[in-house]
Parts: structure tokens; C-alpha cells; sequence
């Protein structure tokens, strides 16, 4: 086989994991032990997370963020617990592969998209956004923002990918809609709970409502159950704690034409984890 051709056909297809809303230590501790054996099963490219509840089940900080990218994720994505951080040590924020929700007010720290460069040269976006129904944040409209940012990462790379933190399942399928064939993927995050309905829009855009989360799954999202039934049934104020049983991974898996960014396929990931 000619050095050209094993070339030619190496680039054919990029690999994308998307790892669901990694929730506090339960969720890294599967990252830890299961994340590099993940990728290279699968012949991962690049892989991006969502690690707004990685600390405590709320925010992200610094030295987690680090341990993240220890583990072998490339992006870490937001989004509204992205700066519930404590003791406001917002500074890391600034770097290039940590985002927050691009639709936030102008002058916040941080970025809301970056471009990524992989190792053999590649290159793709990842945009940050947050949807607005049912939120009570005075955020602004992503599906303007969200559009603009992806005109201009056109200019550098096609493969765009968008991680879309919201509630409602019907303004996450709305955004896949308005931008499909303009970018590769549309990932829905949030709500904790993987969907069944990964599919690839007509115009070549993967998406699910929601990518799940890679935390406890013997939890109501991530927290301890009791806690939350006890406020379910008192409607009175009560303390959550994260969880700390039935470790899982959920999240992704896209595969994208290198000459066209469209996407040729998608996969849900979702594995029960025994830690060693």
C-alpha cells in the first residue's frame, strides 16, 4: 500500500466522542478509569465533554478542568452551572479548550467556541450555547448568536460541532433544524437523562435531544434520590448531595466525512462501570 493512499484513506472519516454532563466524582472516577480504553476501541479523533456539574455536581474548577484533559478529553463544554465556581477562581476560564455558553452577556470571561486542532493537522469547531425556555437566566438568543458564530468558524474549518445545554427538547430540535447542513452536529445536554432519537437530519447534521450524563445512575440526575423525593413530597427547601452509586458512561459517538464535515453516522454510548 502506497504512502498516499494510506493517507488518503486515514483522513476518509473523522471520529468525534461527546461524553454527556459529567457529574462530580463519580463521574470523573469513570472518566479516569474508563475514557483512554474508550477512545482507543473506538478510534476517537477528538473528544469533547460537557463538565458544567464536574465539581460537586455544580461548576467546574481549575484543577478539575486539568484532570479532564488528564483523562484524554480535548473540549470541555458548559453551561448554566459554568460559573458556579468556587471562590470565583474564574481565571481558567480564559483558556482556549474550557468554553461556556457563547449566549451569555457580553464581557463575562471565557470563550463560547474555540477551534480545535488535532494531532494530525485536522481542525474543528466547537461552539457553547444555551437554550432559553424554561431558564430564568437573561440570556440571548442563541439561534442568532449560534448562527453567526458558525458563519464565521466556517472560514477556518468545516467541521462544527455544537453542544446545546437547554431544557426543552423542542428548542434544541428547533437549533438542529435551523443549522442543519451547516454544521456536523448538534448535541442536546442538560437534562441528564440519554434520549433514543440520535438520528442525521436530511441535511447531514447528527443530533440528539440529550447526550445523558456520565455520573450515578442510581440517582434522580446525579443526586442522592432521598434527598430529592424528600423535597418532591415537602415543597420545602432541602440540601442535594451527589450521588455515589451505579457509576455509567453516556454520551456519543459521530463519524464525519473529512471532505464534506457531514456526518455519516451516529451512536449512543452507555456502559454500566464496575471501578477497579
Amino acid at each position: 500500500m502506497s504512502l498516499f493512499f494510506r493517507i488518503q484513506f486515514r483522513f476518509y472519516k473523522m471520529r468525534i466522542l461527546f461524553i454527556g454532563d459529567i457529574f462530580g466524582n463519580t463521574g470523573r472516577r469513570v472518566l479516569a478509569q474508563r475514557l483512554q480504553s474508550l477512545i482507543k476501541e473506538n478510534s476517537i479523533d477528538v473528544c469533547i465533554a460537557n463538565g458544567e456539574n464536574a465539581a460537586g455536581g455544580r461548576g467546574l474548577t481549575s484543577n478539575i478542568f486539568k484532570k479532564l484533559r488528564k483523562y484524554g478529553v480535548h473540549i470541555v463544554t458548559g453551561g448554566n452551572h459554568s460559573f458556579s465556581i468556587p471562590d470565583n477562581e474564574y481565571s481558567f476560564l480564559d483558556t482556549p479548550t474550557v468554553l461556556r455558553p457563547l449566549n451569555y452577556p457580553p464581557g463575562n470571561i471565557g470563550h463560547g467556541s474555540t477551534v480545535f486542532e488535532l494531532g494530525d493537522g485536522r481542525t474543528i469547531g466547537v461552539i457553547n450555547l444555551q437554550g432559553r425556555t424554561f431558564v430564568h437566566e437573561a440570556l440571548d438568543d442563541p439561534f442568532r448568536i449560534g448562527k453567526s458564530a458558525i458563519d464565521q468558524i466556517k472560514e477556518q474549518t468545516s467541521h462544527i460541532l455544537v453542544d446545546f445545554h437547554a431544557e426543552a427538547t423542542s428548542e434544541k430540535m428547533a437549533f438542529a433544524q435551523y443549522v442543519d447542513g451547516q454544521v456536523s452536529a448538534v448535541l442536546g445536554t442538560h437534562t441528564h437523562v440519554q434520549t433514543a432519537d440520535e438520528k442525521i437530519l436530511p441535511g447531514g447534521t447528527a443530533f440528539i435531544s440529550d447526550a445523558g450524563m456520565t455520573g450515578p445512575e442510581d440517582s434522580v440526575i446525579g443526586m442522592k434520590k432521598e434527598q430529592v423525593l424528600r423535597r418532591f413530597l415537602l415543597q420545602t427547601h432541602v440540601r442535594f448531595d451527589p450521588a455515589d452509586k451505579g457509576p455509567m458512561i453516556n454520551g456519543v459517538i459521530i463519524e464525519t466525512d473529512d471532505t464534506t464535515a457531514k456526518a455519516v453516522s451516529i451512536k449512543r454510548v452507555f456502559e454500566r462501570i464496575i471501578f477497579q
